[in-house]
């Protein structure tokens, strides 16, 4: 049998007529313990992790020069950001090398302060890798165990009481006692390190391409002449399976059981029984490429490939957006690459891994319609997303993965005014003149900032370049601040007789830099900052207040 790429050159699957039937024997001795390497080497694990691009990243709103456009004007000199929402990226994953091969991450499960990411690769071998990362330290993630496989590709994860759970393909020239190709599996897990316990299950198929799970149940579901089916968390027996034609992914939300085909569009199941509760039309997917899907409230998400996102009501079935692949102007692109390989959601905006054309996002309102698109500012394709709480993890083939953190303010229990400042939704480089006095709330991203009056800023604010407070200026900042790209002279600078006031959290990725006659003041009981470059702090400048230096560099 032939294991065919999946995912369009990305994450890998396979279609094929499986080797047998499956049967409810579970043979926990079918294999061994040998197929799963893992290493909880601290100094080797931690080459893993660099800090290549950390940084602010730019958010640049297509809106705003579709808006210019229409409208006959001039498009901005100064790449309007899309407003409500400001990224950092703390960090890359390189990805695993297994017999001289480097892997592909195919997916990533996000649960407290754990990442599990799957790795795979597409073509005839098989060869695999999961990690786990501990994500509890928002400025230094860490690869706490990885496990590597020279037989087993790893499609997808699911997390649950202390158990992991993975779909995968499997080569049976090697482990001879399996009876297909797609298998599921399980393994316990303890403080963010594998146990040595490793279980699998073989059912229908050439592959089993995705997992997720309910209560004590499991789901899964493989390729093209394969099931869906439900398990026992506990014992990996079946409970009930139906068979199903070119399986592409699965999601459950709402007590409902999402499963896209790529000849027979969106399918709603009865968890309880597996009966359909209603069919969605969506496009037919091409061959040899899959799609995820995910729940936003009552719609679920569609990523359609070059069709962009589909946005449908779970419930009725209608169509209620298509999200285009939106591309920066000018820029070149390959057109067989731009396609949407994934979807997920932060909140109110939707993440679109968009290939060659880059991570696309879109934002909508309460009632699911439109109001702003842009494109994160990222090197190399983005073939894989997802986001869960305060993280964005973007696979970009054998690049790595990117760990990206959503700025999020903490409680402002001192500053009640903020409610009262408009939401920032100017250009992005921000000058505010010795005679001015601006107050602004929100998430906002900006390429320079430069204060010579008194600017106040309640929410998320980022700077990607440098920040200058200039002599005599005042900046009160309420809530999450960080500056800069990490290795790059992008610094903080308070300048001689100038304050900056911060309540909340600050990162600065470049420098810190105080003059002679500058003070930074923290407000509150609970303010901390982090400094990933030097902290330069000139006689005659002041630091007060009570702060937790997580970087441990100022004086």
């Amino acid at each position: 049998m032939n294991k065919k790429l999946l995912m369009g050159g990305i994450l890998a699957s396979f279609f094929a007529i499986s080797c047998s039937d499956n049967n409810d024997d579970f043979d926990e001795n079918a294999y061994t313990q040998q197929n799963f390497e893992i290493n909880n080497d601290e100094g080797q694990l931690e080459s893993v992790l660099n800090r290549n691009g950390a940084g602010v990243l730019s958010i640049s709103s297509i809106t705003a020069t579709k808006n210019a456009l229409l409208s006959k004007q001039a498009i901005p000199d100064e790449e309007p950001q899309v407003s409500n929402i400001a990224l950092e990226q703390i960090a890359n994953v390189a990805s695993p090398v297994v017999a001289g091969v480097t892997l592909r991450a195919s997916h990533v499960k996000i649960d407290g302060d754990y990442a599990y990411v799957t790795y795979m690769l597409e073509g005839e071998d098989y060869l695999g890798g999961i990690d786990i990362i501990n994500i509890s330290d928002k400025t230094n993630p860490i690869v706490e165990s990885r496990v590597t496989s020279e037989t087993i590709d790893f499609t997808s994860v699911y997390f649950n009481n202390r158990k992991l759970y993975f779909s995968s393909g499997i080569n049976t020239d090697e482990i001879l006692n399996l009876e297909s190709r797609a298998n599921i599996g399980m393994v316990s897990v303890s403080e963010g390190k594998f146990l040595e316990d490793f279980e699998l299950k073989s059912i229908v198929g050439n592959v089993a391409v995705d997992i997720a799970g309910f209560q004590n149940r499991i789901i899964g579901v493989s390729g093209s002449t394969g099931v869906l089916g439900i398990y026992n968390a506990a014992t990996l027996e079946t409970i009930i399976e139906q068979p199903l034609s070119d399986l592409r992914s699965i999601s459950y939300g709402n007590g409902r059981i999402a499963v896209l085909s790529g000849n027979e569009g969106l399918t709603m199941y009865d968890p309880s029984n597996l009966s359909v509760l209603s069919n969605i039309n969506t496009p037919n997917l091409t061959s040899e490429s899959k799609r995820t899907i995910a729940f936003k409230d009552q719609a679920i998400l569609v990523s359609e490939g070059s069709d962009g996102v589909g946005i449908y009501d779970s419930n009725s079935g209608n169509s209620l957006q298509q999200l285009n692949i939106q591309t920066l102007p000018e820029a070149d692109y390959d057109a067989s690459d731009v396609v949407t390989n994934a979807v997920s959601v932060a909140g109110d905006f939707i993440l679109m891994a968009n290939g060659g054309a880059g991570f696309g996002i879109s934002k909508l309102d309460d009632n699911n319609n439109l109001v702003e698109e842009g494109i994160v500012d990222l090197e190399g394709s983005s073939n894989y997303i997802q986001s869960d709480g305060e993280y964005i993890f973007v696979a970009s083939g054998t690049g790595g993965l990117r760990i990206i953190k959503i700025s999020q303010q903490k409680a402002n229990e001192n500053f009640a005014a903020c409610e009262s400042f408009d939401i920032y939704s100017g250009r992005s480089n921000l000058n505010i003149n010795s005679n001015q006095v601006e107050a602004y709330r929100g998430a906002a991203t900006l390429k320079h900032l430069n204060v010579g009056g008194i600017f106040t800023f309640c929410g998320s604010l980022n700077i990607q370049k440098s920040t200058n407070i200039n002599s005599r200026g005042e900046f009160n900042m309420r809530g999450a601040m960080a500056v800069g790209t990490f290795g790059k002279n992008d610094n903080l600078n308070i300048n001689s007789g100038s304050v900056l006031r911060i309540e909340g959290s600050l990162t600065v990725y470049g420098n810190l830099n105080l003059n002679s006659g500058a003070t930074l003041e923290f407000v509150g009981s609970d303010s901390s900052i982090h400094v990933f470059g030097d902290v330069r702090q000139n006689s005659g400048s002041t630091i007060i207040g009570n702060y937790n230096d997580t970087s441990n560099k100022l004086q």
